[in-house]
């Protein structure tokens, strides 16, 4: 129901008294006009409001326009609509381009993405419409038009359009949607598998996890034979002190025979996220004493041969460093001693029970089979060592004949005469008969060429090589040859 005494509007509408004289005036213009030049008489209104507008002041004059502006202000907002719903799948594309490219989304645009949902969501636009229906209905048998519900659709539409407004400005002010994320040194998920919970190794894992949770403790060392698995052991120890939260990150870094400082440093400063642009080896150990301050990290030093000049490496740890714990493994012991690590925690190679029952389960034997004398004593020719029993386990188990393995265990009752320092001849036969197993003719030379370029050869490195040393034969395509290469990798991991 509408109100035509104007007094009453003003107080209904709650409109200044100094509006009193000008909303009699519309009122007697609704008078005078018929039904038939009603739209005629909106659009006077509409025109006369804003001309009132200009003379006087907010919030007045925003008050008035909502009564007489409603059309305006719906395409208003229904234009925002528009443009939001434009500027979020732009903003969409970005995010999914950076997801493929393995970035990290920011939580400010992953929040605004849920807000406008939120805005432009089939119930907000339903509402709108609905309330859009109900102030188009006029009072006074068709006389009069509905000011209540044309003033609160009005004002929604205002509301609703300089919210958008102000995500629209939020939008613009992202200058990228992602980030990359600073490569793991080791992915604390991934060795579930690897990790076999052998009871002969519990002693030492429970004082290597007491070390990593004992804050008087800054390097510790793991100590054994190659082989025997201090990298697995690790490895799983890191994994669990992720996940008890004992550290904010964790790097892992395999050390070679002969380091190259300069090297480690940059793969050290990659791993947590930092950009070396240091040429000189002080200014990095210097840049890496400083990032090493700032949370509680856990630096693993991999397979470490000789001693190394961790200070000169800029992961010193102790008083100067309290959120910095460093692991190291090796062969020696007296190279752990030399770096001051302790505790200095002994891997011993597996008992007999342990070693058949890994061989079972790499080899994928049953109980009772055919092979079973033959398989035990081909198992305690690995020496207890899991690197030298993974390898024969896997090399022997797609063999199903029995003077196959008969074959394998007479090569390995015959240790190879050559021994490489800490790793004992038993177990370097079974790793020489492994490479032995190999069936295409072109897997040992990529093998070897990948044990030349190291660990982390670059697959693309790998094939200039293999084509220029003529390891690849009978193809004429760069394609074809790097396919070929990749499915010979691909062959040697299964291996």
């Amino acid at each position: 129901m509408c109100f035509l005494n104007p007094y009453s509007i003003c107080c209904f509408l709650r409109f200044p008294r100094i509006y009193f004289p000008l909303v009699l005036y519309f009122v007697l213009l609704h008078i005078i006009f018929s039904r038939g030049k009603m739209d005629v008489f909106i659009s006077i209104v509409g025109a006369l409001a804003g001309k009132a507008a200009e003379y006087t002041v907010d919030p007045a004059a925003r008050q008035l326009s909502y009564l007489f502006k409603t059309k305006t202000k719906l395409q208003n907002f229904r234009n925002k609509v528009r443009d939001l719903e434009e500027a979020r799948q732009r903003l969409q594309q970005s995010v999914k381009a950076a997801t493929n490219n393995g970035e990290e989304i920011f939580d400010d645009v992953k929040r605004w993405l849920t807000e406008v949902d939120e805005k432009i969501s089939g119930q907000t636009a339903t509402q709108m419409q609905e309330d859009e229906e109900k102030a188009t209905k006029r009072c006074l048998a068709g006389f009069c038009p509905d000011f209540m519900s044309r003033y609160h659709l009005s004002k929604k539409a205002d509301k609703e359009a300089n919210a958008i407004a102000q995500l629209l400005m939020e939008k613009d002010a992202f200058n990228a949607v992602g980030y990359l994320p600073a490569a793991q040194a080791m992915d604390t998920t991934r060795h579930d598998k690897e990790y076999e919970a052998f009871g002969s190794r519990n002693r030492a894992f429970d004082e290597l996890m007491a070390a990593l949770e004992d804050d008087a403790v800054s390097i510790i060392g793991v100590y054994g034979m190659g082989g025997v698995g201090k990298t697995t052991l690790v490895k799983e120890a890191a994994k669990q002190a992720n996940e008890k939260q004992l550290f904010d990150e964790v790097v892992l870094v395999s050390i070679k025979q002969k380091p190259n400082m300069v090297n480690v440093q940059e793969e050290i400063a990659e791993k947590l996220g930092m950009a070396m642009s240091e040429k000189n080896v002080d200014a990095r150990a210097a840049r890496l004493r400083g990032r090493l301050n700032e949370k509680r990290i856990l630096i693993v030093l991999d397979d470490i041969w000789e001693s190394l000049e961790l200070e000169a490496l800029g992961i010193s740890c102790g008083d100067k460093q309290k959120g910095c714990k460093i692991l190291t493994t090796s062969r020696r012991l007296d190279v752990l001693e030399s770096l001051n690590s302790q505790p200095n925690i002994s891997i011993e190679t597996l008992k007999e029970d342990e070693a058949w029952n890994l061989f079972k389960k790499m080899a994928g034997l049953v109980e009772e089979s055919d092979f079973q004398s033959t398989a035990v004593e081909v198992a305690k020719r690995c020496a207890g060592l899991p690197i030298a029993i993974a390898t024969i386990a896997k090399a022997l188990k797609p063999k199903k004949n029995l003077f196959e393995w008969k074959n394998a265990l007479g090569q390995l009752s015959q240790p190879s005469e050559r021994n490489f320092k800490g790793i004992p001849k038993d177990a370097y036969s079974a790793i020489e008969l492994s490479y032995a197993f190999l069936d295409a003719e072109e897997l040992r030379p990529i093998f070897l060429l990948c044990s030349v370029m190291g660990h982390d050869a670059d697959p693309e490195d790998l094939l200039r090589y293999a084509i220029g040393l003529g390891f690849i034969h009978g193809l004429n395509t760069i394609e074809a040859s790097r396919d070929r290469v990749l499915t010979l990798l691909s062959d040697l991991k299964a291996s």
